[in-house]
């Protein structure tokens, strides 16, 4: 699976302590959204499915910073169920589902990040902490996971507001409440 990897970003493996733990990160995110994927698990905003969400997105995010522009997480996958699939058999079963899946969802990501990129990185380039409005705006607007601008941040030396994240979330709920008791 790490030779997949390899192969589709032309990164050699060992040479580098950075680019050997991205190569590692990408390995063990597909592979366990190949796992969860063939077990019925779908993406989502909440519950396991967004546990599977974060693991595919982080995924992508550490195949970026290894070059890989294109979808790559279909062959990937493959490689999985080529290696895995002799084991678990549930894996070859599901394999069209679990590539029509993986390939969805890195494609919504690929939107999303094109469009929330630009503004995340004008933030951290203001050197300050990122706002809990600020990272709610990323969240529901470019659906950026809480957990993405954390990392982006911490790589830039900087904090992010997570209980004024929560806040907004907090107020976006009692929003979403006012309004289902209002329409009940």
């Amino acid at each position: 699976i790490v030779a997949k990897v390899v192969e589709i970003s032309g990164v050699s493996y060992g040479v580098d302590e950075d680019s050997d733990f991205a190569i590692r990160v990408v390995t063990e995110h597909a592979r366990a959204a190949t796992f969860l994927i063939a077990d019925g698990v779908v993406p989502a905003n909440e519950g396991r499915g967004y546990v599977l969400r974060r693991v595919i997105r982080r995924g992508i995010r550490f195949a970026r910073k290894l070059g890989i522009d294109d979808s790559f997480l279909s062959p990937v996958a493959e490689a999985v169920i080529g290696r895995m699939g002799a084991n678990y058999p549930e894996l070859v079963e599901s394999k069209q589902f679990v590539l029509r899946t993986l390939e969805a969802e890195e494609e919504r990501f690929d939107e999303a990040i094109a469009l929330g990129m630009p503004l995340l990185e004008g933030m951290v380039a203001t050197g300050t902490a990122i706002t809990g409005k600020d990272a709610f705006l990323l969240y529901d607007t470019y659906g950026f996971p809480l957990e993405l601008t954390q990392e982006v941040a911490r790589e830039h030396g900087l904090e992010v507001d997570v209980a004024g994240f929560e806040a907004e979330m907090e107020a976006q709920r009692q929003r979403g409440r006012d309004a289902a008791a209002f329409g009940g």
